[in-house]
């Protein structure tokens, strides 16, 4: 599998913009309730909550009115500025999931709008489970969002998303690898510029797809436990825009 060092680079503008003004809130239609059924009644009140992939910050200001402490984590500065201005009263580090070292202060961990997807090799993803590990307190809580491998090969391959506003237009293609399990995603936005011009820029990153069984194995291997998986649709009655699952499992005691 290829290697993700650079990939979250390409979440500054122009992405950042999507993000925030279309991507960001479709996907948090989907992350409130889910938080809401396998997340919040599991925590105590004031809880302290560590939002991984923080992206726009929309997320983080809801857990905080919630009455929560909220700590955000990204990996793109132009996204935590959007987050910093969306959020003002939470807390957000520019740190990378793959490497970031924070103490065990936290009762939970979460990770909703299918960042871990943009982290591209199994290993990775696993040291990733380790910070997160690390992060929580003992019968701490961690609940993240993914696509698996049938979402990516039959509902997202080839799907075109795009938008028209008055002085920006974007639209995004993505192509599925299955021999790679790599999802190649292109971006083209037009801005338009003080002259009346269009200025176009072109931009890709990939997404990686992961089997159930390989998440949740390097999940075990961390030390998590209880380790239940949530189809988003057939058992919490939600309509994601893709097929999604959500991972729900606790550091012991």
């Amino acid at each position: 599998m290829p290697s993700s060092a650079t990939s979250y680079n390409k979440f500054d503008e122009p992405f950042a913009r999507i993000y925030n003004e279309t991507l960001g809130p479709s996907y948090n239609k989907i992350a409130l309730p889910t938080l809401e059924k396998l997340l919040l009644p599991y925590i105590p009140e004031k809880a302290n909550i560590l939002d991984l992939c923080c992206g726009t910050g929309e997320l983080s200001q809801w857990l905080l009115n919630k009455g929560y402490q909220v700590t955000g984590i990204d990996r793109s500065q132009r996204m935590l500025q959007y987050a910093r201005h969306n959020a003002p009263n939470c807390k957000f580090i520019f740190s990378d999931v793959r490497f970031f070292q924070l103490p065990p202060t936290f009762h939970a961990v979460s990770s909703m709008g299918l960042g871990f997807n943009h982290i591209l090799n199994l290993q990775e993803l696993t040291d990733t489970f380790h910070n997160v590990y690390n992060a929580l307190h003992s019968n701490g809580v961690f609940v993240f969002d993914l696509r698996l491998e049938n979402a990516y090969s039959s509902t997202l391959n080839n799907r075109v998303l795009g938008d028209v506003k008055d002085d920006y237009a974007w639209a995004m293609k993505n192509i599925y690898h299955p021999e790679s399990k790599e999802c190649r995603v292109f971006v083209t936005t037009f801005q338009l510029t003080e002259r009346d011009c269009w200025k176009r820029l072109d931009t890709s990153f990939s997404l990686m797809s992961y089997s159930k069984d390989e998440v949740q194995s390097s999940l075990e291997k961390v030390g998590f436990t209880k380790v239940i998986v949530y189809d988003l649709q057939l058992d919490l009655g939600l309509i994601p825009e893709a097929d999604m699952v959500c991972f729900v499992c606790r550091k012991p005691s």
